[in-house]
């Protein structure tokens, strides 16, 4: 009876241990992904900006492009950014 209840709590203990290990491992992956959207669209800013000058863009040239670019895809950066700062502050 004794050996059961060793085991039961081995058990447990081996599960909790691999939901810990399962939940590190995703929140490595969202951290993997948001890294990766966060360069991506610094990358596209910045080929924005190598088209301007190849294309001898005015001023509002480059204005418009941004604006159209940022436009599309500020809100997901602006939301990933907004999920890490939050679960920070709740750790």
């Amino acid at each position: 009876m004794v050996n059961n209840e060793i085991l039961k709590e081995d058990t447990g203990e081996a599960i909790n241990l691999s939901a810990q290990k399962r939940a590190d491992k995703r929140e490595g992956t969202r951290s993997y992904i948001a890294l990766v959207y966060v360069i991506g669209y610094l990358f596209i800013v910045f080929g924005v900006l190598v088209i301007g000058v190849f294309k001898n863009f005015e001023l509002t040239g480059y204005k418009d492009l941004l604006l159209a670019v940022s436009g599309i895809l500020s809100g997901p950066l602006g939301f990933i950014i907004g999920y890490y700062f939050k679960s920070n502050k709740e750790e």
